[in-house]
C-alpha cells in the first residue's frame, strides 16, 4: 500500500519504455545509484575546489569595498545558516548513520572555513587544511563509490550493504514496534538497498499481528517512519517466510512519479503468459498484469476508480493490447453507461459498441448466445475449456459505468435482466470463450446491481482480475476484500492496486501506463479489430448482425441535436414531441408495427386497454391475466412494486410493466412514490 502526493497534471516524458532486444517492458524512470567510474569520485574535490572559488570571491569583495568587517560577518551568518539547512536535511535524506555523521560534519567544516578565509584571507596553509580535512571526511564517500569496470549491459549492479543501525530501523522501533505502540513487538529486520529505497523482512507476532492489519494502517507507517511528500510504502507478503512475515519496501525515488507512456501493443501484451502489462509497480520492480487468458481459460474482472483516476485510459489500453495480440487474437465488444462518453475510441473501432441501456442488454444476450454455439463446438469437438485462435478467437466484453445499466432506478426495465446475463457470462463464460469486464465509479455493490445476484457477479469477477483505482471513498473491502483505503492514494492518474493475483504474482500499488492522446490517434487504425467468425455471427442475432446501422442511426440523431442546438430550435422541437404525443394519446387507435413478412407492415389497432370497464365482477374487457394478477395483488394489499412481485412471482420488469399498462386504463393509482392502491373503478 502507499501513499503520496503528487499531483495529478504530471508532464509525460518520451523515456523508453521496452528493451530493444525484446520489446518487453522495463521498469522506467527509476534513478540509478552512483555509476562507477571518475564523475563520484571527484565530487569531494569540485566541492572543495568550489569553496576555494568562493572565498576568492569574497576576498575580491573586501579588496574592491573596503568592508572587510561587514561582509566577514554577512558570510559566517549566511554560511552557517546554509550549514544548518543542509545538516536538517541530510538527516531527513539520508538513512546511513556514518554517512548522514560525516555529510553534516562536511557541512559545518565548509561553513567554518569560509567564516575564517573571511577574516584572515586566502592562504595556501588554509587550502592545505582545507584538502587534508575535506580527504578526511570523504573516505566513506569514495569507500562506497570506487572506480571499476563498471557493471556489464544486462547485469544487476550490486548495491552496498546498509548500516545495521538504519535510520528506518531506529525509527520503527520508537515510533511503532515499541512497546504500548501501534504494532508492539514487531521488528524490521534484514535490511537492503534497492534502487528505488529500502526493504526490510517484517517480522509480526504471531497470532496478534497480520500483514492486512499492517497494510491498512499506511497513515500510522508514514507518520511513524517520517517519511516525506512523494515517498512510498509497499507492505505485502514475504514470498518465502511463514506468516505472519511480511515484506516492507520503503520507496524514496519513485520511478512512477512521471506517467509512463503505454508502449505499444507488442509491449502491451505478453504472449508467453497471455496477459496485458498493465505498468510498473511503484518501486519499480516488475510490472503488473491483468490475465486475459490461462491455459484452457479466459477471463475478466472488474476495474474500480473515481472520477479521473485513469480508468477509461486503464480500460483503453487493456483493449488494444488484447485486439492486436497475434498469439492469442481477441474480439473486442465495448458498452459503455454514460452513451459512449468514456472512450471514443472504443465506441469508434470496437467490434460492436453498445451505448444505451437496452443496447447493452441486446449486446450481453449476443455475448450469451455466442457462448452458447462455442459450447456446441467444444461438446462436439471434446475440447476441455477455450484456446483462442485466428479461426475463433476469444471474445472480450467489456462494459464501463457498469453501475447505471444495472441500476434499477435508472433502468428500471432492463437492470435485472441485465445483471442476469452479466452474471451468466463471468460465471459461464471462462470456458466457452467469452470473458467480461466491468468498471465502474461505485465502490459498493450497487456497481453489480441491486439484487441477490450482486455478490455472485462481484465474486465471479474478481475470479480473474481486480483493481483498485483512487476514488473519493475508503470503502474497498466490501467490493474487493483487502483492507486498504484507495481514498489516500496518490493524485497520479493510473495509479492503483493490483487485487490477489495469480499465483507468485504480487499483490502490490503500480501505475497504469497512460494512452496519450498521440497514441490514441496513432495506433487504433494500425490494429486489425477482429469480428465474429460466420457461424457466431449468424448465431448472435440481429442485434449483433444490425450494430453498424444503429451506430450509423445514433451518429444521425447526435449530429441532428448539434444542428438544432446551433439553429436555437431545441425548445420548438421538444414542443412539437409534446403536441404530437398528446395527439397520439386523444386517438383511439394506434399505429402497430409487424415484423416479418406482413403486407402491410403497419396496421391500426383499437386501444383496447383504454376500453372502459365491463363484463361480471366489473374485470374491464381485454384484461389480461397479468394485468389482473397484479391488480388482485394490490387489492390484497401489496402496494410496492417489490411486495407485488414476490405476491405474482413475476419479474421485477414484467411488474412495473403492468403497473404502467393499469395506471393507464385508470384502474390503479399512485397516491406516493412507490406505493399503488386501486382506484374506485
Amino acid at each position: 500500500m502507499t501513499t503520496t502526493t503528487h499531483t495529478s497534471d504530471e508532464q509525460l516524458h518520451d523515456e523508453p519504455t521496452t528493451d530493444p532486444a525484446t520489446a518487453a517492458p522495463v521498469p522506467v524512470g527509476a534513478p540509478e545509484l552512483p555509476d562507477a567510474g571518475l564523475r563520484a569520485q571527484i565530487t569531494p574535490w569540485a566541492a572543495m575546489g568550489a569553496l576555494v572559488v568562493a572565498a576568492g570571491a569574497v576576498r575580491l569583495a573586501q579588496h574592491a569595498t573596503d568592508a572587510d568587517a561587514q561582509i566577514a560577518y554577512g558570510v559566517a551568518g549566511v554560511a552557517f545558516t546554509v550549514a544548518v539547512v543542509a545538516a536538517t536535511a541530510t538527516g531527513r535524506r539520508i538513512t546511513d548513520r556514518k554517512m548522514r555523521h560525516r555529510m553534516v560534519a562536511a557541512a559545518y567544516l565548509a561553513a567554518s572555513w569560509l567564516t575564517m578565509i573571511s577574516f584572515t584571507g586566502v592562504t595556501l596553509g588554509a587550502v592545505a587544511a582545507l584538502s587534508i580535512l575535506g580527504a578526511g571526511l570523504s573516505l566513506l564517500w569514495w569507500r562506497e563509490h570506487r572506480i571499476g569496470p563498471g557493471t556489464a549491459p544486462g547485469a544487476e549492479a550490486d548495491l552496498p550493504n546498509i548500516d545495521s543501525s538504519d535510520l528506518f530501523i531506529e525509527r520503527w522501533n520508537a515510533h511503532l514496534g515499541g512497546k504500548g505502540k501501534p504494532f508492539a513487538g514487531a521488528k524490521l529486520t534484514d535490511p537492503q538497498i534497492i534502487k528505488a529505497g529500502y526493504r526490510y523482512t517484517l517480522e509480526l507476532v504471531p497470532g496478534a499481528q497480520s500483514v492486512e492489519q499492517v497494510r491498512a494502517a499506511v497513515n500510522a507507517l508514514r507518520g511513524g517512519l517520517r517519511l516525506m511528500p512523494g515517498q512510498d510504502i509497499i507492505v505485502e507478503d514475504h514470498p518465502e517466510l511463514p506468516a505472519p512475515a511480511g515484506l516492507l519496501t520503503i520507496v524514496t525515488r519513485p520511478p512512477i512519479a512521471k506517467a509512463q507512456p503505454w508502449p505499444g501493443p507488442e509491449a502491451g501484451f505478453n504472449a508467453r503468459t497471455g496477459a496485458v502489462n498493465l505498468g510498473p509497480f511503484a518501486d519499480g520492480e516488475g510490472c503488473a498484469c491483468w490475465r486475459v487468458y490461462t491455459r484452457d481459460s479466459i477471463w475478466g474482472g472488474f476495474i474500480q476508480g473515481g472520477t479521473g483516476s485513469g480508468k477509461s485510459r486503464l480500460i483503453e489500453q487493456i483493449a488494444m493490447s488484447c485486439a492486436a495480440s497475434t498469439s492469442h487474437p481477441t474480439m473486442i465488444w465495448y458498452g459503455d453507461g454514460q452513451n459512449g462518453d468514456s472512450s471514443p475510441l472504443l465506441v469508434e473501432h470496437a467490434d460492436y459498441a453498445a451505448t444505451s441501456f437496452e443496447a447493452i442488454y441486446n449486446m450481453a444476450q449476443a455475448a450469451l448466445r455466442v457462448m452458447k454455439i462455442n459450447g456446441v463446438e467444444r461438446r462436439l469437438a471434446k475440447q476441455v475449456g477455450f484456446t483462442p485462435t485466428a479461426l475463433r478467437p476469444g471474445l472480450l466484453m467489456i462494459v464501463d459505468e457498469s453501475h447505471k445499466p444495472l441500476s434499477a432506478k435508472e433502468n428500471p426495465l432492463l437492470a435485472a435482466a441485465t445483471q442476469l446475463a452479466f452474471c451468466s457470462i463471468a460465471r459461464e463464460g471462462r470456458k466457452n470463450g467469452v470473458a467480461l469486464i466491468l468498471a465502474s465509479q461505485s465502490p459498493t455493490l450497487d456497481a453489480f446491481g441491486s439484487s441477490g445476484l450482486a455478490d455472485t457477479l462481484r465474486a465471479c469477477l474478481l475470479d480473474g482480475n481486480g483493481v483498485i483505482l483512487r476514488s473519493n471513498t475508503s470503502n474497498a473491502k466490501t467490493v474487493f476484500g483487502v483492507d486498504i483505503n484507495p481514498k489516500k492514494f496518490p493524485k497520479l492518474a493510473g495509479y492503483g492496486y493490483l487485487c490477489d493475483p495469480g499465483v507468485g504474482a504480487r499483490s502490490a500499488p503500480f501505475r497504469g501506463y497512460w494512452v496519450t492522446d498521440e497514441l490514441a490517434a496513432y495506433w487504433p487504425s494500425r490494429i486489425t479489430w477482429r469480428s465474429l467468425p460466420a457461424r457466431q455471427a449468424n448465431f448472435a442475432g440481429k442485434d449483433y448482425a444490425q450494430r453498424r446501422e444503429v451506430a450509423a442511426e445514433q451518429q444521425f440523431a447526435d449530429q441532428m441535436l448539434i444542428a438544432m442546438a446551433d439553429a436555437g430550435t431545441v425548445d420548438e422541437i421538444e414542443a412539437l414531441e409534446q403536441r404530437m404525443d398528446a395527439a397520439a394519446a386523444a386517438r383511439s387507435t394506434v399505429d402497430v408495427v409487424e415484423f416479418g413478412d406482413s403486407h402491410p407492415p403497419v396496421r391500426r389497432v383499437a386501444k383496447f386497454w383504454e376500453q372502459p370497464a365491463g363484463g361480471a365482477g366489473g374485470r374491464p374487457a381485454q384484461l389480461s391475466t397479468g394485468q389482473q394478477k397484479v391488480l388482485d395483488a394490490i387489492r390484497a394489499g401489496h402496494a410496492m412494486p417489490k411486495e407485488i412481485t414476490t405476491a405474482t412471482g413475476y419479474s421485477s420488469s414484467q411488474v412495473y410493466n403492468l403497473l404502467g399498462e393499469l395506471k393507464t386504463m385508470n384502474l390503479i393509482a399512485q397516491p406516493r412514490q412507490g406505493r399503488y392502491q386501486a382506484t374506485a373503478a
